[in-house]
């Protein structure tokens, strides 16, 4: 599994079933979240972690994304509701 750091997002089991969160420290061994769902949670365990999110960042590079072409079946409207 991957390291949890501060700001992860991950997704947890609790006696409730499973919630997304946000790490917001690590203290003991335990990890403080706040819940996405905004209920309180008490400190986690690391085994009650399913999955962590890892933010990815900005692409490199701008999307390859074809220009899109007017076909007959498009009209555009220009009227401003009349």
């Amino acid at each position: 599994m991957a390291e949890i750091e501060v700001g992860d997002v991950i997704l947890a089991k609790g006696a409730t079933g499973r919630f997304h969160a946000v790490v917001a420290g690590v203290r003991l061994g335990r990890l403080a979240v706040e819940r996405c769902d905004g209920r309180p949670s008490a400190p986690l365990s690391p085994r009650d972690v399913v999955t962590v999110y890892k933010p990815a960042g900005a692409p490199e590079a701008a999307p390859r994304v074809r220009p899109l072409r007017p076909s007959g079946q498009l009209r555009l409207d220009l009227g401003g509701g009349e």
